[in-house]
């Protein structure tokens, strides 16, 4: 229980883990309290004044993994067994799309999956949201951001916040 195994999945389809790919996976620790003090182990910060820095926004760090692992972890505890999604484009040479968590409803009789995308900020697009929208219409249930902001709906897509992750 020291981490969470995310797993790439080639094609959102029936069984998520019937089309995972295990050579491409994203590992998150179960607890994200201490993978902030494993990443900043080195400074000379007691744990108290790295938490107090890292709230008052003084220290530098990527807030995005921060959020991302903290959602991982909530997910986990829901009961969920989250993937992941990339398409990478060989014209463009760089993946274009990309989701961060792809979970499903369970259902026998009628499956859908819920793509998942994280933003640590105020300020974010859903390009890659939209594009897995339009190739997958027909498998997928509702759009999910999850960011720092209200709840709100926009363009077909809910927007919550980090705390309403649960409710997933």
């Amino acid at each position: 229980m020291i981490s969470n195994e995310c797993f790439n999945c080639s094609d959102p389809n029936v069984g998520l883990s019937i089309n995972e790919e295990r050579t491409y996976i994203k590992c998150y620790m179960g607890d994200t309290g201490l993978l902030v003090s494993h990443a900043f182990n080195e400074n000379e910060l007691s744990d108290g004044e790295l938490f107090r820095e890292i709230l008052f926004k003084k220290l530098s760090i990527n807030e995005g993994m921060l959020f991302e692992n903290l959602v991982m972890q909530m997910l986990v505890a829901a009961g969920h067994r989250p993937f992941f999604y990339t398409h990478y484009n060989n014209i463009q040479h760089r993946n274009d799309i990309e989701i961060d968590f792809l979970i499903s409803n369970k259902s026998k009789l009628h499956y859908k999956v819920y793509p998942l995308e994280v933003k640590s900020t105020d300020r974010y697009s859903t390009v890659s949201l939209t594009k897995f929208k339009e190739k997958f219409r027909q498998k997928i249930g509702q759009c999910y951001v999850i960011h720092p902001k209200n709840l709100q709906k926009k363009d077909g897509v809910v927007c919550i916040p980090a705390y309403m992750t649960f409710c997933l």
